[in-house]
C-alpha cells in the first residue's frame, strides 16, 4: 500500500472515533475528575463561590458515619446475591435458548424485552403487583402457598429480596445473551467426542460447557458487580432505601448526602470511595480468575 493511502486511512479512522473521543471526554472522563475534585472541598451549593479546600475531612466524615457502613453492607449483600442469582438463571437460559427447537428464535427475543423496558416503569409495575393486595399476593393465595398478605415492601428482608428480584428479572438476559453467544462458537466436536466415550449431559456440562464459558462469566460478572453495586434508580423508585435503611444503599447514601443535605463534597468523597472499592475488588477478582486458568 502506498504511503500516502496509508496516512488517509489513518486521517480516516481518526476522523471516525473523535465523536466517541469528544463525548467520552465529556461525559465519562470529566464527570470522574470532576468528582475527585469535589470530594476534596467544602461545597455549598447555594453559593457558587462558597467553595472551600477540606483536604480529607469528606474522607473522614464518610468513614465515620455508621450510615455508610450499614449501606456498604447492604450494597455489598444486595451485589453478591444479585450475581449469583443473575450468572446462574443467565446460563441456565442460555442452556435452553441453545437447543435447537422449532421457534426458539422467537423467545431469544422475548428474552430482551426485561432489559429494554424503562426501570421507572419497571419499578412502578412492582410496586403496584408488590402491594399486600396486588397480584403477586393474589396468585400465592390462590396456589395455595400462603393464607396471609406478604407485606414486600414494608419488613426489611422481604424489602431486600423484592429489589434483588427485580434486579434479577431485569438485568439476567444480558448475561444470557453472553453467555448464548459463547456457547454458538463452542465445537460441536468436542460433544461429539465426549458422547462417544460415554459422559453424560452432566459430565459433557462441568468438563465442557463450564470450561468454555469461564472467560466470558468474569468478564461478565466483573462487569454485572460494576453495575449492580452502582444501582441506585431500581431501589430509590421502589422502597427509597426503606423501611428505615434496610435497602440503603451507597447510592442512596451518596444521593442523598448530595441532594438531600446539600454536603457536596461529602457525596463526592462517597462515589470516590465506591470507585476505589470497586477498582480494587475488580484486579482482585481478574487476577484470581487468572491464577485459578493458569493452575
Amino acid at each position: 500500500m502506498p504511503q500516502h493511502w496509508r496516512k488517509a486511512d489513518n486521517r480516516l479512522g481518526l476522523l471516525f472515533i473523535a465523536p466517541f473521543v469528544a463525548a467520552a471526554l465529556v461525559f465519562m472522563v470529566y464527570p470522574v475528575a470532576e468528582s475527585v475534585r469535589m470530594a476534596f472541598y467544602y461545597i455549598d451549593p447555594l453559593n457558587p463561590d462558597g467553595q472551600r479546600y477540606a483536604g480529607l475531612a469528606n474522607f473522614e466524615t464518610v468513614l465515620r458515619d455508621p450510615l455508610f457502613w450499614s449501606s456498604f453492607r447492604n450494597a455489598a449483600y444486595w451485589t453478591f446475591v444479585s450475581i449469583i442469582l443473575q450468572t446462574v438463571v443467565g446460563v441456565a437460559f442460555a442452556l435452553l435458548l441453545h437447543l435447537p427447537l422449532r421457534g426458539i428464535s422467537v423467545f431469544r427475543g422475548l428474552l430482551l424485552f426485561p432489559y429494554i423496558v424503562p426501570t421507572v416503569v419497571i419499578a412502578l409495575c412492582w410496586q403496584w403487583m408488590l402491594t399486600p393486595d396486588g397480584i403477586v399476593n393474589h396468585l400465592l393465595r390462590a396456589a395455595g402457598i400462603i393464607d396471609e398478605n406478604i407485606y414486600w415492601l414494608s419488613k426489611p428482608d422481604m424489602a431486600m429480596l423484592s429489589t434483588i428480584m427485580l434486579n434479577v428479572w431485569k438485568y439476567t438476559p444480558f448475561v444470557t445473551i453472553c453467555v448464548l453467544a459463547r456457547l454458538q462458537t463452542v465445537p460441536t466436536e468436542l460433544y461429539d467426542a465426549a458422547r462417544v466415550d460415554g459422559a453424560g449431559v452432566t459430565r459433557r456440562f462441568w468438563d465442557i460447557t463450564l470450561p468454555q464459558l469461564a472467560e466470558v462469566l468474569a468478564v461478565v460478572v466483573v462487569f454485572r458487580t460494576i453495575w449492580t453495586f452502582n444501582k441506585f434508580e431500581e431501589i430509590y423508585l421502589l422502597t427509597r432505601g426503606g423501611p428505615g435503611t434496610s435497602t440503603y444503599n451507597l447510592a442512596i447514601y451518596s444521593f442523598e448526602q448530595s441532594i438531600a443535605n446539600l454536603r457536596m463534597g461529602v457525596g463526592a468523597a462517597t462515589g470516590v470511595i465506591m470507585m476505589m472499592m470497586l477498582f480494587l475488588g475488580s484486579i482482585l477478582y481478574i487476577r484470581l480468575f487468572r491464577f485459578q486458568e493458569d493452575a
